[in-house]
């Protein structure tokens, strides 16, 4: 019987995985203006200005609420009583996709065009600098634990007879000049774009204003769980910008 959960919540995990990355895939083709039908950029007809850009702010509000209380520990103590700790972070992962899509299916582009490169090797060099930084998130993703980040590898030790190791303080390759990259990635890659309409400057500063309030509360549980190591880490390394902020 036992076994049966340990397959069931790893199948759970796996899914969460797949929705996890559609989902950063979508959003990085929204805010990228890219591919999609309907873009942050994308504007219709007669759009109201104050509706458009209150449902958008909501939709922030949202996304900025269900990211930072679902990663508190109080949170996750209060879920744990319903899921299994396993699949904890895996429903995390879930509710962001979800959330993902909702902001991205319910947004209200507005506005005028704010900025917009007026060449082809300009429009190439801002893509090339935002695939940089999306590719600085993949990779800070996997010097930590790209999988343990998105769930899977808390449902796959079970699976396999190991048992999840503690966690551990560690500073791996760009962790050693940054605090935060994956965060550096996307903030490179929201406002590295050649075109901006007001719709995408108030997904982009919503989107930073969320990054850096979150990573306020985040450095707060860190300090909690790591204390002087931690604590030191910080006096030594920036948190977003090597050598500055």
């Amino acid at each position: 019987m036992e076994t049966s959960k340990i397959v069931l919540r790893f199948i759970y995990s796996l899914l969460c995985y797949a929705a996890g990355v559609a989902s950063l895939v979508y959003f990085i083709l929204f805010v990228s203006d890219f591919l999609l039908g309907k873009t942050v950029n994308s504007i219709g007809k007669d759009v109201n200005l104050l509706r458009a850009f209150t449902i958008d702010l909501l939709l922030l509000t949202l996304f900025g609420l269900q990211h930072s209380v679902m990663a508190r520990g109080t949170f996750k103590r209060w879920l744990t009583r319903f899921v299994h700790p396993s699949i904890e972070r895996s429903t995390f992962v879930l509710a962001t996709a979800l959330v993902i899509g909702t902001m991205g299916y319910l947004w209200v582009p507005f506005g005028h065009i704010v900025w917009q490169a007026g060449s082809e090797t300009a429009i190439i060099t801002i893509r090339t600098i935002a695939i940089f930084g999306w590719f600085l998130l993949l990779t800070a993703s996997f010097l930590l634990n790209h999988f343990e980040l998105f769930g899977l590898r808390q449902t796959f030790d079970p699976l396999v007879g190991r048992t999840m190791p503690p966690s551990h303080f560690k500073t791996p390759g760009l962790y050693k000049i940054i605090r935060h990259p994956i965060q550096t990635g996307v903030l490179i890659g929201i406002w590295a774009v050649p075109v901006s309409t007001s719709s995408h400057l108030l997904f982009a500063g919503g989107m930073t204003v969320y990054i850096f309030i979150g990573l306020y509360f985040e450095e707060k549980d860190l300090l909690h769980e790591f204390k002087d190591s931690y604590s030191d880490y910080m006096k030594r390394v920036k948190r977003v910008i090597p050598f500055v902020l």
